[in-house]
């Protein structure tokens, strides 16, 4: 029996994304999400989706209407902290070798995008309790003492998900921490002279210092400043605030880093403690009716910048096998055997990434940046590619 109710825990971008497709194919979609207003999910900073997304949200036709609402990277220029050029990728012939542009927006657009095509689908102020499902269906518990029967339950509510909890009937591996802090945030800065539109900059530091920078639109500026551990725990928090701390770490560092600071409210600034779970201690991400998708089955580092990418494949992915098959079982089944190798291959490529840039001895770091230099313009930008555009699915290539 092919389904025709599903329910969905989590309006972040896997979730909705999740939705859409569903009900562009007929599917009655409940989401289920536990904040209250709508305006709490159209937070955070910014982000970077690459091509492989344009070519999923196509199949939603909703690629060109997300790129209207970010901006189009042509570069992405790898720097030293003394401001030597390691590496520059030409993203512009790759965008239309593919056909698929790359984009750098806010989060909060692609969010507000994604909530309107959901349109009545999504219920605020839903909290999940917990689920019981059988042979005919799935029925989910809410705070409330609501309970809504449907044919599948689809977990999208993030690193901590409660659907993964009660997946797991309350025993799980905890999240890796990936032992740095990205401290997020969007500064008001306009001037091309400042910060030129269509590059996204990625500085590699000595001391487990990383800066991550771009261009939103003529007056935004989005950056991450990765710290590591050892970094982070000189930060005399008690006296001064975010944006203290992280002007003295990075005031040796060349322009615009310390400008970009110094334009940037304390209150924008977000650190978040960076985790993911190792594919090799991760159990299947779903049984039976229930599934996951997104952060809730496979978060991983921010270093290829795929985290939303691949939450997005997954809608896709899922909501097509699940509009196709007539065993939601075999779909979800089939789901995590399409997937599972390319998200993996993601989650290990990230990390290893990750772990170049908490390198702190001068040695060591002017070995990673000489093989930076040798090898980041052309191996590492051809494992990259070869990575990011086997996307040979058929859910996304329909």
């Amino acid at each position: 029996m092919r389904v025709r109710k599903a329910v969905v825990v989590g309006a972040g971008i896997g979730g909705l994304t999740t939705a859409i497709g569903l009900r562009q194919a007929g599917i009655d979609v409940t989401v289920y999400e536990r904040r209250t207003e709508p305006g709490r999910l159209l937070t955070g900073g910014g982000f970077m989706l690459w091509h492989n997304v344009f070519v999923a949200l196509r199949r939603l036709a909703l690629d060109e209407r997300v790129e209207k609402v970010g901006s189009r990277i042509d570069f992405h220029e790898f720097r030293s902290d003394r401001g030597r050029r390691l590496a520059r990728w030409a993203i512009a012939p790759e965008s239309a070798r593919i056909g698929a542009p790359a984009v750098a927006l806010r989060r909060s657009a692609l969010n507000a995008l994604l909530l309107q095509e959901a349109g009545d689908a999504v219920v605020m102020g839903a909290r999940f309790t917990g689920f019981e499902q059988d042979a005919d269906g799935v029925t989910v518990r809410l705070a409330d003492g609501t309970r809504d029967r449907a044919d599948v339950l689809i977990g999208a509510d993030g690193i901590r998900s409660a659907v993964r909890g009660s997946l797991r009937r309350g025993h799980d591996m905890a999240p890796r921490y990936a032992g740095y802090t990205a401290w997020q945030a969007i500064a008001e800065l306009p001037g091309e002279d400042v910060v030129p539109t269509g590059t996204f900059f990625n500085l590699w530091g000595r001391g487990g210092l990383r800066f991550l920078y771009c261009r939103l639109n003529e007056r935004e500026v989005y950056w991450d400043a990765i710290t590591s551990d050892r970094v982070s725990a000189s930060f005399d928090m008690f006296r001064k605030d975010k944006r203290a701390v992280l002007g003295e770490a990075y005031r040796d560092w060349p322009q615009p880093v310390p400008r970009i600071l110094a334009a940037t409210g304390d209150e924008a600034i977000l650190p978040i403690d960076i985790c993911d779970r190792p594919p090799d201690r991760e159990p299947a991400w779903g049984y039976g009716r229930v599934v996951l998708v997104g952060d809730a089955a496979h978060p991983m580092t921010l270093n290829l910048s795929q985290g939303a990418g691949q939450a997005i494949e997954d809608g896709v992915v899922l909501s097509g096998l699940l509009a196709g098959e007539d065993d939601v079982a075999a779909a979800v089944a089939g789901y995590e055997r399409l997937r599972r190798p390319r998200v993996d291959a993601m989650v290990r490529g990230a990390y290893r990434i990750g772990e170049l840039g908490k390198l702190r001895g001068a040695l060591a770091c002017r070995t990673r940046d000489a093989f930076m230099w040798a090898f980041f313009g052309t191996f590492a930008k051809k494992g990259t590619y070869r990575l990011m555009m086997d996307v040979g699915h058929r859910p996304l290539e329909r």
